[in-house]
C-alpha cells in the first residue's frame, strides 16, 4: 500500500470515529450553555423593587395620614421576585420560539467546528519556516524529508498530493495542490453558513418581535378607556424582551463565525506559502535539467 493511501484510510477511520464524539460534545456545549443563559437571564431582564422603590401616590398619603397608627398590623411589603426565563420566554411572545431554534442551531454548530477545529492538526506553527529552511539545505529533496516528517498534518497531505500527481512538473503541481487544497477548505467551512445566516436572522426576528410588542401596546390604549403606564407595559416590556433576546443571539453566533472564519483563512494562506516555496524549487530543478 502506497503512503498515500495508507495516510488516505487512517484520515477515513479518525473521521469515522470523530463523528459520534463530536456531536456529544455538541450537545454538552449547548446544555451548558442554555444552563448558563438561564441563570444569567433574569439579571439581566429584571430589576428588584429595592433598587427603585415605587413612590407613594397622594391618595396613599393620605389614606397612611387618616388611619391610625398600628405599628403591630403594619407588616412591609414582600420584594417582588425578579422574573425567571421561562416568564421571561412566555411574556416576549411568539418571536421567542424561532429565536431559541436558531439559538440552538447556531451554538450546536459553532461547537461542533471549536472542536473539529481544536482536534483536527491542520498546521503547526513556523511550518513553512521549518520548510524554507530544509529546502534551503538539502533543496527539493528537504522539502520531501520535511513533508514525510509532518505527515499527520492537514496542509501536508494537501501538498504531499499535489507532489504526487505533478511528475516534477511545477504546472502539474500547482493544479494539484488547488484541487486538493478546495476540498480541504470546503471541509473546513462546512455550517460557516449557518452560522452568518442565524446572525443575520436573529436581530431581525427580535425586531420584528419588537414591532409586535408596539403594535399590542397600541392596540391596548385604542381599547382602554383610561390609558396610563399599565396599559401599555406589557407591549413594551414584549418588545424589548424580543430586541435583547435576538442581539443575545446574534452577538456571539457572530464572534463564532468570524473566529472559524479566521481560522480557514490562515490555513489557506499556509498552504499558499508552502505551495509556493515547492513549487519555486521544482522550477529550478526543472531549469537545472534543462541546461544539462
Amino acid at each position: 500500500m502506497s503512503p498515500k493511501n495508507w495516510s488516505l484510510e487512517i484520515m477515513e477511520k479518525q473521521m469515522k470515529i470523530l463523528i459520534p464524539k463530536t456531536a456529544v460534545r455538541s450537545l454538552a456545549f449547548t446544555a451548558i450553555l442554555l444552563t448558563f443563559v438561564y441563570l444569567l437571564t433574569p439579571a439581566l431582564f429584571s430589576q428588584t423593587n429595592t433598587e427603585n422603590p415605587a413612590q407613594p401616590t397622594q391618595t396613599e398619603v393620605k389614606e397612611t395620614k387618616e388611619a391610625p397608627a398600628n405599628p403591630e398590623k403594619a407588616a412591609e411589603p414582600a420584594p417582588k421576585k425578579s422574573p425567571g426565563l421561562v416568564e421571561l420566554f412566555v411574556v416576549g411572545g411568539w418571536s421567542m420560539w424561532p429565536l431559541a431554534l436558531s439559538s440552538i442551531i447556531g451554538f450546536g454548530v459553532a461547537f461542533e467546528r471549536l472542536y473539529f477545529f481544536f482536534t483536527t492538526k491542520l498546521v503547526s506553527k513556523g511550518y513553512n519556516q521549518i520548510l524554507s529552511d530544509k529546502i534551503e539545505e538539502k533543496g527539493y529533496e528537504g522539502a520531501l524529508v520535511h513533508l514525510k516528517e509532518n505527515g499527520d498534518q492537514r496542509i501536508t497531505q494537501i501538498l504531499s498530493d499535489g507532489i504526487d500527481v505533478s511528475s516534477g512538473d511545477p504546472d502539474l503541481f500547482a493544479k494539484g495542490v488547488e484541487r486538493e487544497a478546495a476540498e480541504v477548505i470546503t471541509l473546513l467551512e462546512r455550517g460557516l453558513t449557518i452560522l452568518a445566516s442565524v446572525s443575520t436572522i436573529a436581530p431581525l426576528i427580535g425586531f420584528l418581535g419588537t414591532v409586535s410588542g408596539m403594535i399590542n401596546a397600541f392596540d391596548a390604549i385604542a381599547n382602554a378607556d383610561q390609558v396610563n403606564a399599565k396599559v401599555v407595559a406589557g407591549g413594551i416590556k414584549e418588545a424589548l424582551i424580543t430586541t435583547a433576546a435576538g442581539l443575545i443571539v446574534a452577538i456571539p453566533t457572530m464572534s463564532f463565525y468570524q473566529f472559524l472564519t479566521g481560522k480557514v483563512n490562515g490555513f489557506a494562506t499556509e498552504v499558499e506559502e508552502g505551495a509556493n516555496k515547492i513549487y519555486k524549487e521544482l522550477l529550478r530543478k526543472k531549469g537545472a535539467l534543462a541546461a544539462k
